[in-house]
């Protein structure tokens, strides 16, 4: 795979870089505790009104590890998707599938209730999931190291992913809702690609044609199912008590 740093995905590594820094730095050395005001807190978010932290929660990252993997993850498949949809499509998807687990796992937290209520999440994965989503669509054939070691095929890596968070968040007593906030990333990331398809394919109708069910129907083809059908050089239409880090 081809490394290249693309202007979003350059601009997102760089604030979730500062990021990381400044709120090592002033949690550490000034007590700030900034994961108060800018993590995901579903007790503070509900009763505090801070809704900026559905925003925010993805610039903020655990230790070195979490926001190691999270930034390879975004520069080696980031800048791909970019590349083929152009700035701003890539945002738009983006912060959808960072929003979108955020929520879901704000949901899982007031159904759940308890002291979890009062457990940051922080961290970029419910977006990389939705970008992970999103590239096995595009480029299904492309090869990709499972663990680094297996080689693999792009659209059968992202369902063992799918696989491996559900039985993290059915199995894992602490890593679980964390898991269930990956897959509502990726099912972000599938449901916004699946209207993007039928959009372009409506717009592509031309107006006052009547169609059959069954012209419907097949029209559902694996075409659709693509979902990115028409877009500007893409490159599918060739043959080639604890934080909860997520």
């Amino acid at each position: 795979m081809q490394l290249r740093l693309t202007k979003a995905v350059k601009l997102i590594a760089i604030i979730c870089f500062a990021m990381f820094v400044i709120q090592q730095t002033a949690d550490q050395f000034f007590g700030a505790n900034l994961l108060r005001w800018f993590a995901l807190v579903p007790s503070a978010l509900m009763l505090d009104y801070r809704f900026w932290q559905v925003f925010t929660y993805a610039f903020l990252h655990g230790d070195v590890m979490h926001l190691f993997l999270n930034l390879m993850m975004l520069v080696f498949i980031g800048s791909e998707i970019e590349a083929s949809w152009g700035t701003p499509r890539f945002l738009r998807f983006y912060f959808f599938c960072s929003i979108s687990a955020g929520l879901f796992y704000l949901f899982l937290q007031l159904f759940m209730g308890g002291a979890t209520l009062h457990t940051p999440m922080v961290g970029a994965s419910g977006a990389i999931y939705g970008l992970l989503m999103a590239y096995g669509l595009l480029f299904g054939e492309r090869v990709l190291l499972f663990m680094m070691l297996f080689p693999m095929k792009a659209k059968h890596f992202i369902w063992i992913l799918v696989a491996v968070e559900f039985m993290s968040t059915v199995f894992s007593p602490r890593g679980g809702v964390a898991g269930a906030a990956h897959l509502g990333g990726m099912a972000a990331g599938f449901l916004y690609l699946w209207g993007w398809g039928r959009f372009l394919q409506i717009r592509s109708k031309p107006f006052g044609q009547g169609s059959s069910k069954k012209t419907v129907k097949k029209k559902r083809s694996a075409d659709h199912l693509r979902l990115v059908k028409g877009a500007p050089n893409d490159p599918s239409d060739r043959e080639d008590g604890p934080k909860t880090w997520h």
